[in-house]
């Protein structure tokens, strides 16, 4: 189970990106929990307005809904971060695989963990490509 995740603003362009091993699981699981990862980072950082695509349809229902009905080792950093979610205000759409380059370019089980501050270069070129097939951003300003 892979998690990756970049972050872009419509002032600033590319703020960051992440790549966690979750272990084995479900690729749900691994939506969810990058879901949990991007949040607890946005918040730490103070990014209280945040657009999350996923192209699982039912984390998309998870967030909106705000559910707590998700698999038990995930519950109580589910909890936690609905509550972080009540400081934010949060977008949730769903997005096909195909439309995400950059996050599947982060889900390289060779990348090592962890945060990059800056965007390397098959990053940059994927999100170019990403935003030129669609006029959005996932975190704004």
């Amino acid at each position: 189970m892979l998690n990756r995740l970049y972050f872009e603003t419509s002032l600033v362009g590319f703020r960051g990106c992440f790549h966690t091993k979750g272990g084995r699981g479900y690729a749900f699981e691994a939506e969810l929990l990058a879901i949990i990862t991007a949040v607890a980072i946005a918040h730490d950082r103070q990014w209280f307005f945040l657009w999350i695509e996923t192209d699982s349809t039912y984390a998309v229902k998870l967030v909106e809904s705000r559910s707590r009905d998700v698999p038990w080792r995930f519950l109580a950093s589910w909890s936690r971060t609905l509550r972080l979610l009540e400081d934010m205000t949060i977008m949730v759409s769903h997005i096909y695989r195909e439309g995400n380059s950059a996050a599947d370019i982060m889900a390289n089980p060779e990348r090592s963990e962890g945060w990059w501050p800056y965007a390397v270069d098959e990053i940059k070129r994927a999100v170019t490509l990403d935003m030129a097939t669609h006029s959005f951003v996932r975190v704004c300003d």
